[in-house]
């Protein structure tokens, strides 16, 4: 029995990897009963499997390369789910498994049948590291410049214990008098990618601050740092929480055995950071703000947006994050 659809698409690791070359997001059908189609998206390293939804989200949190969602598009009356997984280096193993659930879904299994099938024949996919994003590198390059600071300033208990980043929390940093979101970008402005509503909102009777990083390729400069270089400094000056940092370090897929020919460039800071003081003037989307314009603003379930703050006025940093004598670029 053919369970493949007429007219769907399947790939090649050839024409696969051509889509991708091509760096630009693109939506291909590849199944017809029902409708699945399969999202490929260069720029963010994901590809995708959308399908009307037939029941509630699943849950597949123990899994740190994939995730899943139930949206609606404006103007769409579907309700779609949408099974995502994270496939730079993996791109066509990460097909594969979509293809699996693709099939399995044509044969009438449910989602979550069709899914657990998949999963179970492609476990040693999901268990292996892939390599961080350069966005994600960045970030990270980034947050670890912004805990060193709190090392110095408030001691390492203090700093760990504030630093949430890898946690998926709201902001990166909760500190006894506020809450920092740091931000790190390679550009020659000030210009960074928000997620979400809830990114730069802050907690009820807490400020909240962006902290603004520039970073530049380090190119002959003999101050530049890679990132595994930045992590053996942290744990360099680390005495009791080696342990909490490593399993930070693990909840974002950090893989030192494979870490020093993943990650080979060096950076260094184009200047100080910029701290920007986020209240009701500052050019943030919210949840509150959505409220304001949309009818049914529970139906915008993501939002990713940049913003320019260059022209913006920063504020005076707080003490904590001062830089300190011995500090490396």
């Amino acid at each position: 029995m053919n369970d493949r659809a007429e007219g769907s698409t399947v790939f090649t690791p050839e024409t696969l990897a051509a889509y991708i070359a091509s760096g630009l997001p693109s939506e291909q059908r590849v199944g017809d009963h029902p409708v699945c189609i399969l999202g490929i998206d260069p720029p963010r390293g994901e590809l995708t499997l959308r399908t009307p939804a037939t029941g509630a989200d699943i849950d597949v949190t123990a899994y740190r390369i994939i995730r899943t969602d139930v949206f609606e598009e404006p103007g769409d009356e579907t309700v779609w789910f949408r099974l995502s997984v994270d496939a730079e280096g993996i791109e066509y193993e990460a097909y594969s498994l979509l293809q699996s659930v693709t099939e399995q879904l044509q044969r009438g299994d449910t989602m979550e049948r069709a899914l657990h099938v998949a999963l179970a024949s492609y476990r040693g996919l999901l268990a292996r590291t892939p390599r961080l994003s350069e966005d994600q590198e960045v970030g990270l390059f980034g947050e670890l410049m912004a805990l060193r600071r709190l090392m110095a300033n408030l001691g390492e208990d203090t700093a760990l214990a504030a630093w949430l980043g890898p946690q998926s929390e709201e902001h990166d940093f909760v500190l006894p008098d506020g809450d920092i979101e740091v931000k790190t970008t390679r550009t020659d402005r000030r210009v960074h990618v928000i997620h979400g509503a809830g990114q730069l909102t802050p907690a009820p009777g807490r400020p909240l601050h962006l902290m603004s990083v520039q970073i530049t390729r380090a190119g002959a400069a003999t101050r530049g740092r890679t990132l595994p270089e930045v992590i053996a400094g942290v744990r360099g000056r680390l005495r009791r929480g080696r342990t909490d940092f490593d399993g930070k370090l693990d909840s974002l897929g950090w893989d030192d055995h494979r870490a020093e020919s993943l990650y080979t460039t060096r950076f260094l800071l184009r200047g100080e950071p910029a701290f920007y003081a986020v209240d009701d003037s500052f050019p943030a989307i919210t949840a509150a703000g959505l409220a304001r314009i949309l009818q049914r603003p529970e139906l915008v379930r993501a939002v990713d947006y940049r913003i320019d703050v260059t022209a913006l006025e920063p504020v005076r940093p707080p003490a904590c994050f001062a830089r300190s004598a011995d500090e490396e670029d």
